[in-house]
């Protein structure tokens, strides 16, 4: 499982080194785009240099953001943390109670969203602040637990955690 996991967590740091860049290329097309207008505005409505400004500030957070994800990425994958019960790293299999399905949950602090097969297991990664992964903290398996997604409560059965 833990072969499973690096390979995912290469994927998801591919997806976030990737996020980075688009976002770093478009904070320096903001600030070129910035410097590309006068200092004083030529009307009321003439506004481009101030909105260049605010969008290159926020891909700069943005990105720093990213940076920060993916150095907590990078040291889940350099010293990855042993699981035990749910939590951040781990891979939970859960059962729905309601429809009867299995689903392989993995809990990263990015990625959320995007289901991987590996070795022929469909792995869906979820954000560790998401509900669903909040319910999953700390079960075990054979564990019950219920959450509310949407507005509606789902009971799902913990089958494992590696």
């Amino acid at each position: 499982m833990t072969n499973i996991k690096m390979i995912i967590l290469d994927l998801v740091m591919a997806e976030v080194v990737a996020q980075l860049e688009a976002t770093e290329r478009g904070r320096l097309f903001a600030i070129a785009e910035s410097k590309a207008h006068k200092g004083a505005m030529a009307s009321r409505y003439d506004t481009f240099k101030e909105e260049a400004q605010y969008l290159a500030g926020g891909m700069n957070a943005q990105s720093i953001e990213l940076r920060k994800t993916l150095g907590l990425l990078c040291s889940l994958k350099g010293k990855p943390p042993v699981v035990r019960k749910g939590s951040g790293y781990a891979i939970v299999e859960a059962k729905n109670l309601d429809d009867g399905t299995t689903v392989k949950y993995f809990l990263l602090p990015a990625g959320g969203g995007n289901t991987y097969e590996v070795a022929g297991e469909k792995v869906l990664v979820i954000n560790a602040g998401a509900p669903l992964a909040r319910a999953f903290m700390g079960a075990v398996e054979g564990d019950e637990v219920q959450v509310t997604i949407q507005g509606q409560k789902k009971l799902f059965n913990i089958v494992s955690v590696v």
